[in-house]
């Protein structure tokens, strides 16, 4: 049997999508040899890895807007638009994330992080828990909204930057067969305006390579979604992704989120043939 891939893209709270894909996975106890997660999709990995169906959802429908880990209600407390913090720190707690469980998981996973030093994506694993926690806080830091994660003496923010969607990585270690989770429909991209880019040049002055690489991520981006297209046309991947319109990164309609969820749960079930006929 072949090595087959599971690569999440993230999107901010567009990761409710792939919450939805991986619970169906749980559910029809679908597993798979290697697991990248970026930005959101490193805190689905979390959730896969370790087995814990339900998860992320209850982290990103949170009712109470004041305990939200993210939003004007929260900042009243944390003093931060994204507070990562209690993400990864207070939810766990809270909802019970098992990481016992989530480092003794067989399967090898990787999160991917920017250093802004170099502009570079760099992969990261642990078994020690709270390096993970620390790699998972990277991989989701949005520039601009949550400082950068000292890591190892570096410091690091959204690995979205600088490889949004890992499938090159992927290739390179082996695996022959991906399944691509996307959280954007089919023909949306991300895109930088000049407005932005002008916050950014003053925000990043001192890490310049970190600030070329979010100019031309829009490009990279597209070029990554051909890539994945290519393989899927040549039977090597397969990709899901919404076909109804997606959730904005920091959505805070809880009917919206949960409709995105079951969506992402509905078009996982269309793919489960498939996927293990890719795993054959």
């Amino acid at each position: 049997m072949g090595k087959v891939a599971l690569v999440l893209e993230g999107g901010g709270l567009r990761g409710i999508f792939t919450a939805g894909v991986t619970d169906c996975f749980m559910d029809h106890d679908l597993d798979f040899d290697y697991v990248c997660g970026v930005s959101a999709g490193a805190c689905n990995t979390f959730a896969f890895v370790g087995k814990q169906r339900g998860y992320l959802r209850k982290c990103l429908t949170q009712k109470n807007r004041f305990k939200s880990f993210y939003g004007v209600p929260q900042m009243i407390e944390s003093r931060r638009f994204v507070d990562l913090d209690k993400l990864f720190y207070e939810y766990t707690e809270e909802f019970g994330f098992d990481f016992e469980k989530f480092t003794k998981a067989p399967v090898k996973w990787e999160m991917v992080v920017s250093n802004i030093e170099t502009g570079k994506a760099e992969y990261m694993s642990s078994t020690d828990i709270e390096q993970c926690k620390k790699i998972g806080c990277a991989s989701c830091a949005i520039p601009g909204l949550v400082p950068p994660v000292e890591i190892n003496g570096q410091l690091y923010l959204d690995g979205g930057i600088c490889d949004s969607i890992p499938i090159l990585h992927t290739l390179e270690q082996g695996y022959d067969k991906t399944v691509v989770i996307l959280t954007r429909k089919k023909g949306n991209y991300s895109r930088i305006t000049e407005g932005q880019k002008l916050i950014f040049s003053r925000l990043f002055a001192k890490y310049p390579k970190f600030y070329d690489a979010i100019c031309k991520r829009s490009e990279l981006y597209r070029e990554q979604v051909k890539i994945c297209e290519e393989l899927e046309r040549e039977g090597k991947a397969l990709i899901i992704r919404p076909t109804m319109q997606e959730v904005s990164r920091l959505e805070s309609d809880e009917d919206a989120l949960s409709m995105s969820y079951y969506h992402g749960f509905t078009k996982a079930k269309e793919f489960l043939n498939q996927i293990r006929e890719l795993k054959e």
